[in-house]
């Protein structure tokens, strides 16, 4: 069997080169690197980060440290967890051999025994070590002293791998595997150490869980129609079922999920509640489950631990806050054996429409902002590839980046994309600044905005272009005494991008090959200067139309025309494109059922008799309705009260909705009791008790506990 799984081996080498045009040694290490991280689902850079190989490598090949499953690069930007936590080390040497050698062993021993000495600086070795050998010790030694306050679980993975059988392992290899366990041990007395021999066998079995298939443990199958699969999952074995054979989550399992875990949000709180409660309600009848997508499922019915399904290609679509909630409370050591179940719904289709109607519908049906429904689009995918190439993290899973620890800064949103290419490359300034993500509602214009037909390399340049101009707008706003520089910031970025652009480029007619060759420290250093100049437009432009209002917002089509003078002003050329480009839509018909949908809901006059023929005019009005999950959905989004100016403003431009509705769910949640009157910071149940106060807005006559004296006559 072993020279078969060689041969097959070689295969797959074979391929690797022809791919990847490496050296055959470094194709091998390549693969063998992929197979063993394959639980952290590592990105190629990623790989290439820890690949270490190479003159003075000490015996390693591979050097990697991961925090709570995510790969450790910038130690100075990472966001370290504030308790408990997994840190794995990942040493890995690679041999293309087809035996197992001890040398390997012999020369390794010593680089471990001088490396995890925490004690040693770099100038204390006896032994030579590449830069990135030391860089990698450093990222160790750093994640291992910054976390050792919260007490993390920490476990040292030492991968030998060959193209050897293991089951020839010779004596003196074992022995000197369990030399190096033991001596680690030594050194840290806290930590689990393994040692795992990797043959051409291991390595060919773990290549062929590549498709992701998984068996996943069942108490009840409540239907299993064609195509589809509903059962109740003991919560033990669901965790079990999302976690690597380490103990971490699986988090390739939700590619295409439309956001990641959004934190200790009031849902997620409630879904930890209800895990922690023993005497709570089975966990099914209080959550709505979980959601996954396969391309095949084979029920292996009663098996010798219980009842079981087989799932290919598993994809967890709906249900991320569920899934890694019940993975945190199992990573918790007070987590409960009572049984009790998640209902999980498994739909079985290899149609990649279907699928993708699936996702869409799945996450649908809660709170999601409009840009992440396109999330596992093909074009966002490969944004987000691209960006990421360029150090940028493109959210179109919102909170994914966060999660992972990457930094804040380098953070690029669906909508700052959409800005760009419209006032860039449509030069439409008057349509970039008010460009809302639901845009992206309508196949027509999502396309014409996030089109496949652009290069790849040019959204790159998009995100740097728009960033450099936020980042300038920000410190000439940052003096504003409106407060609303974040207001100014998003209306003006469109139209100062398009105007510094066309003045580094003497027109406003911008090819791709101009925004491809744009340098985002030009363009910083101009924004100012720019946005400066625009404002004086501004300011001589109709003035009794504008005075004392803030442009943006009542005058969009204004910024057509600041751009139009510009170029006047600078003799650009050009001037004659600025505006022309309309967001197209699918059908104008649906464009005329949107807007009606979307439009506010009015006030109707009832005609009866005149005063004149003894009657009165009568304008009733239209009784506002709103359904319990929006109630639920407002609810979440509403911080703890007093409540900040501009809460409400806040909620319902999230959820898409007319100021009337908002004020109508914040009606009801007082009326239900989940929710308190507050007057200009002070809240007050029903009772008229004072129930909290905010000092910076509220007289300090005000005092918890008291009776508010208003109260009488409100």
């Amino acid at each position: 069997m072993a020279k078969n799984d060689t041969l097959l081996l070689d295969g797959i080498i074979d391929d690797k080169v022809r791919e990847s045009g490496l050296p055959r040694d470094e194709a091998f290490e390549n693969f063998a690197f992929e197979q063993v991280l394959k639980s952290f689902d590592p990105t190629q850079e990623e790989i290439e980060f820890g690949w270490v190989d190479g003159g003075n490598d000490g015996g390693i090949d591979g050097f990697y440290t991961f925090i709570n499953g995510v790969l450790l690069q910038e130690p100075k930007t990472y966001n370290w967890p504030r308790k408990g936590g997994a840190l794995d080390i990942w040493i890995i040497s690679c041999k293309h051999h087809d035996t197992f050698k001890q040398d390997t062993l012999n020369n390794i021993f010593p680089t471990i025994e001088e490396l995890l000495d925490f004690r040693k600086s770099a100038q204390d070795f006896n032994g030579e070590y590449s830069g990135a050998v030391l860089k990698a010790r450093e990222i160790t030694v750093q994640a291992y002293r910054k976390t050792a306050g919260s007490a993390p679980s920490i476990c040292f993975h030492f991968v030998y791998a060959s193209r050897g059988d293991k089951s020839e392992l010779g004596a003196n290899i074992e022995a000197r595997g369990n030399q190096i366990k033991r001596f680690v041990g030594e050194y840290f007395s806290n930590a689990e150490v393994e040692l795992e021999f990797l043959g051409a066998t291991e390595l060919v079995e773990k290549f062929r869980k590549n498709r992701v298939i998984l068996e996943l443990p069942y108490a009840e199958r409540l239907s299993g129609a064609q195509g589809a699969e509903v059962l109740l999952v003991p919560i033990d074995a669901y965790a079990k079922f999302v976690s690597d054979e380490h103990g971490n989550l699986r988090r390739y399992l939700f590619d295409s999920n439309v956001r990641d875990f959004l934190g200790e949000n009031r849902v997620n709180e409630d879904i930890a509640r209800s895990l922690q409660e023993v005497d709570s309600p089975d966990f099914w009848w209080l959550n709505n489950g979980v959601t996954i997508l396969a391309t095949s499922a084979y029920n292996l019915g009663k098996t010798l631990f219980g009842y079981s399904i087989e799932l290919h290609d598993v994809q967890i679509v709906n249900g991320l806050q569920t899934t890694q909630s019940i993975f945190n409370y199992f990573k918790s050591q007070s987590a409960s054996t009572k049984e009790r179940c998640v209902l999980v719904k498994i739909v079985v289709s290899e149609d990649d429409a279907i699928r993708d109607k699936i996702i869409q519908a799945t996450n649908n049906q809660s709170p999601v902002e409009i840009a992440a429904l396109n999330a596992t689009d093909k074009i966002q995918r490969d944004i987000e590839a691209i960006l990421e190439r360029h150090d940028w993290y493109y959210e179109r899973r919102k909170n994914y980046y966060k999660n992972i620890g990457r930094p804040a800064t380098r953070f690029v949103l669906p909508i700052q994309l959409a800005v760009g290419v419209v006032a860039i490359y449509r030069k439409a300034p008057a349509k970039a600044s008010s460009l809302k993500t639901r845009f992206m509602r309508n196949p027509a214009s999502y396309s014409s905005v996030f089109s496949d037909k652009f290069p790849l390399e040019l959204w790159p340049k998009i995100a740097e272009i728009m960033k450099a101009v936020e980042h300038g707008l920000a410190i000439c706003v940052s003096h504003s005494k409106n407060g609303h520089g974040s207001r100014m910031i998003g209306a003006w970025r469109g139209p100062v991008a398009l105007c510094v652009m066309a003045k580094l480029n003497g027109t406003f007619n911008l090819s791709i090959s101009m925004i491809m060759a744009a340098d985002g420290q030009q363009i910083f250093d101009r924004v100012e200067e720019v946005f400066s100049e625009l404002q004086a437009i501004k300011g001589n432009r109709q003035l009794e139309k504008a005075k004392g209002r803030p442009l943006e917002g009542r005058d969009g089509q204004g910024f057509n025309s600041l751009c139009q003078q510009f170029a006047v002003r600078h003799g650009l050329a050009g001037e004659a494109v600025i505006g022309k480009w309309v967001l197209p839509t699918a059908d104008p018909s649906d464009s005329l059922a949107l807007k009606r949908a979307e439009r506010p809901i009015r006030k109707q006059t009832e005609k009866l008799p005149s005063p004149a023929e003894g009657g009165f005019v009568i304008k009733p009005r239209r009784e506002i309705e709103v359904s319990e999950e929006l109630l639920t959905q407002f609810d979440e989004l509403l911080p703890p009260q007093p409540w900040p100016p501009g809460t409400a403003k806040m909620v319902r431009e999230k959820l898409d909705l007319s100021q009337k509705v908002a004020m109508k769910c914040i009606t009801k949640l007082i009326v239900m009791g989940k929710r308190h009157n507050q007057y200009h910071g002070v809240v007050v149940n029903r009772d008229g008790i004072i129930v909290a106060v905010d000092k910076s807005r509220a007289d300090s006559k005000y005092i918890v506990g008291e009776q508010y004296r208003e109260f009488a006559n409100k």
